[in-house]
């Protein structure tokens, strides 16, 4: 099927989906009596109408091939099935286990739309342990989980394209989890769910430990958990392979969009001329933030227990890695959506819905927008004399404009609940 007539249907289903995401949030009362009576048939219904169903009619169906970035991840479930060693055998850019993770379903079923099912699986085991997590604190949980299968960021980009990036959320709402039932002696708990993760997913999850440190009342104790499991390991493979387990750090030297990077660069190139094949120092610089503003959110509410502000620090690390590192993508924000629907959003707020609702679209759209048209780098001003580059560079302003919300209402969750507490 040509690229063009995807994306054209593509638009259309998040019409749809835009249309009973509105439908769903103007009937509050009728899913609060649904959580209260019957909060599973619901959910379930909610995962065989979008995501069972259209998994049955894309993949088998129609007999679409999986995009994105499944046809990677079917590579490397291949090398580990065949009893490969990550990263001497083949590459990944992932954890050291991912690899062998994703594998799983290849061997019931030889086929990368196996990786996609599984994506789904695992997406939707993370939203019900997220609904069971909040239904207690929330009577809006159960709508807040019908609504997240309809965002068409989620739907497309883990249905379609098979992305993992919701995992992230997953880790750290077992973590969580962890911490709300342990009120004091959680170091050694969360610091093996700590180190498992980072042995699982991506190096990504890193960004999230020194806002952690800051909250947890043992972080060395933590620290030592975390070796424990993290050097042996790490050990390990330098014994086994060298230096090639360091594979997945040098993955961050293509410059993405849309990020402040992106959108600032016509007029950064004024100023000097950024050399894209040295870009990684502008990747470290865009570190600092990511980690330092997290970390400021963790200080100014050291007082508060780590498991009133956890979901708020996972969210403002991750919308600052998109924000400040200029290789991030508009598909990392999948890693956080779910967290920024139940922590963030009010469905009762009008531009609560609209920003939440302009995300997913423009998430959906931009990236498109910016491969169809070649991947332009906006090196200076008189590209907008292009009519195609003005309209994609406007969608990533909005995109990034977009992120700045979530992080500004993430921040004052965070740091002004204690504020206004203890006023």
């Amino acid at each position: 099927m040509p690229i063009l007539t995807v994306f054209y249907i593509k638009l259309l289903i998040n019409l749809a989906l835009t249309i009973g995401i509105i439908w769903t949030i103007s009937r509050s009362d009728l899913f609060s009596k649904w959580q209260r009576e019957n909060d599973k048939l619901i959910f379930t219904l909610g995962f065989v109408l979008f995501r069972l169903i259209p998994w049955i009619g894309i993949f088998l169906i129609i007999n679409e091939e999986p995009r994105g970035d499944i046809p990677f991840f079917f590579y490397k479930a291949e090398g580990a099935k065949a009893g490969g060693f990550v990263y001497r055998d083949f590459w990944s850019y992932h954890a050291p286990l991912y690899a062998y993770i994703i594998s799983i379903p290849v061997w019931i079923w030889h086929n990368a739309r196996a990786i996609v099912l599984f994506m789904v699986l695992m997406e939707t085991a993370i939203l019900w342990l997220t609904y069971d997590t909040y239904k207690s604190k929330s009577p809006k949980a159960l709508q807040l989980a019908s609504i997240y299968y309809m965002l068409p960021a989620a739907f497309m980009y883990i249905l379609v394209d098979g992305q993992e990036e919701v995992w992230f959320w997953g880790a750290a709402l077992l973590i969580w989890r962890y911490t709300i039932k342990n009120r004091s002696n959680y170091e050694v708990g969360i610091g093996l769910l700590y180190a498992m993760t980072l042995l699982t997913i991506k190096v990504t999850f890193i960004f999230l430990l020194p806002a952690m440190l800051v909250m947890v009342k043992k972080p060395i104790k933590m620290l030592l958990v975390m070796a424990a499991i993290g050097l042996p390991a790490v050990g390990f493979l330098y014994w086994q392979i060298g230096d090639l387990f360091l594979m997945p750090i040098r993955h961050t030297e293509q410059l993405m969009t849309p990020n402040l990077f992106s959108v600032l660069r016509p007029f950064v190139e004024i100023l000097f001329h950024v050399d894209e094949k040295k870009s990684t120092l502008i990747n470290w610089f865009g570190l600092l933030f990511t980690v330092f503003i997290p970390v400021y959110m963790a200080f100014k509410a050291r007082h508060r227990h780590i498991s009133e502000v956890l979901p708020g620090l996972f969210i403002a690390v991750f919308v600052c890695m998109m924000l400040f590192q200029a290789s991030a993508m508009g598909a990392y924000v999948i890693a956080y959506l779910m967290a920024v629907l139940f922590e963030i959003i009010d469905i009762r707020k009008t531009v609560h819905v609209v920003v939440l609702l302009a995300l997913n679209w423009l998430t959906v759209v931009q990236p498109f927008v910016w491969v169809y048209i070649k991947q332009p780098a906006y090196t200076s001003l008189s590209l907008f004399a292009n009519a195609s580059y003005l309209f994609e560079y406007v969608l990533q302003i909005l995109n990034v404009l977009c992120f700045l919300w979530v992080l500004r209402e993430t921040y004052r969750k965070v740091v002004h609940t204690q504020t206004l507490a203890t006023a």
